[in-house]
C-alpha cells in the first residue's frame, strides 16, 4: 500500500531533545526494541545504470521514478537475509516491491534468475516471487549494476495510538563506491555523506497528527528532500575528484 513519506535534515545537536518530545506519542518498533542500544544498522547496495539513470532522474525532479537496492541489517551471519527492493516514488507517495533471499544466494540469483532461491512463506510466497520477478525485469531492462553501499543506524518508532504513523531517526549516514555484491556488511573505507546531521523520516497514510507539526516548528525544522542514494553518489564522486586533484 502506497504511503506518504516526508524527510527532514536535522542538526545532530537536537537529537536527544527531539526524541524526548516525540516519546509521549511513540514507542520503539519491534526491531528497535530488540537491540541493546535501541537502534539497528541498515545496509543497502544501490543499483544503477552505467550512466546513473536513477541518480539523474532524482536530480531532474522526475515525479515518478524507481530506486533499486539490496537491503540487509546489522552484522553478517551464515543465515543473513537480504531483500531485493524496488522503491517506487509517485509524486509524494511511496511503495515497495520486496523479496527476501539469503545473502549467500544473492549472486547466484542475479546470475541464474532462479526464482526458487527466494525464501518461501506460507502467507505471501506468491507476492514475494512476483516482487522478485519485477526486480529481475528492471535489472535486465536497464542492465543494473552495484553502484554504492549506504549504511546508517536507525532508531524506529511507531504511533502509540495505532494510527499507522512511523518515524525513523537515521544517524551516521555513510557510503562507499562498489561494483560487487560483496562487502555489504563491512564498514571498511566508508565515508560520511551527512556530517553533523541526522535524517528524520515520517511515513503515514493520510493525515499527519496535529502534534507533529508543532514539534517540528519548535526546532524550526523544514521539510526537505533527503535522498540518501543521491547524497552518497555526490559524496563518493567528490571524494574521487578530491583525490585526483
Amino acid at each position: 500500500m502506497a504511503r506518504l513519506e516526508y524527510k527532514y535534515y536535522i542538526p545532530f545537536q537536537y537529537l536527544d531533545k527531539l526524541r524526548n518530545d516525540l516519546l509521549p506519542y511513540l514507542v520503539h518498533d519491534y526491531y528497535t526494541n530488540q537491540m541493546h542500544k535501541k537502534e539497528y544498522t541498515v545496509r543497502s547496495i544501490y543499483l544503477d545504470t552505467h550512466q546513473l539513470l536513477t541518480y539523474n532522474q532524482k536530480l531532474a525532479g522526475i515525479k515518478e521514478r524507481n530506486k533499486y537496492r539490496i537491503r540487509g541489517y546489522n552484522d553478517q551471519k551464515d543465515d543473513s537475509i537480504v531483500y531485493l527492493e524496488i522503491k517506487r516514488k509517485d509524486v509524494e507517495h511511496v511503495s515497495k516491491d520486496r523479496a527476501p533471499i539469503l545473502y549467500k544466494d544473492l549472486e547466484s540469483f542475479v546470475n541464474t534468475r532462479d526464482i526458487d532461491l527466494i525464501m518461501n512463506s506460507s502467507n505471501d510466497t506468491l507476492k514475494r516471487k512476483v516482487s522478485a520477478q519485477n526486480f529481475l525485469y528492471y535489472f535486465h531492462l536497464y542492465n543494473l549494476q552495484p553502484t554504492a553501499i549506504v549504511s546508517y543506524e536507525r532508531e524506529a518508532f511507531e504511533c502509540k495510538f495505532g494510527s499507522g504513523l512511523r518515524i525513523t531517526l537515521d544517524k551516521n549516514v555513510r557510503t562507499k563506491k562498489t561494483d560487487s555484491y560483496r562487502g555489504l556488511y563491512s564498514d571498511d573505507n566508508m565515508i560520511s555523506s551527512l556530517k553533523d546531521y541526522f535524517v528524520l523520516e515520517v511515513k503515514f497514510h493520510k493525515v499527519l497528527p496535529s502534534w507533529l507539526p508543532l514539534i517540528m516548528r519548535k526546532y524550526n525544522i523544514v521539510r526537505e528532500s533527503v535522498p540518501k542514494y543521491a547524497m552518497s553518489i555526490d559524496t563518493v564522486y567528490n571524494n574521487i575528484i578530491n583525490h585526483l586533484n
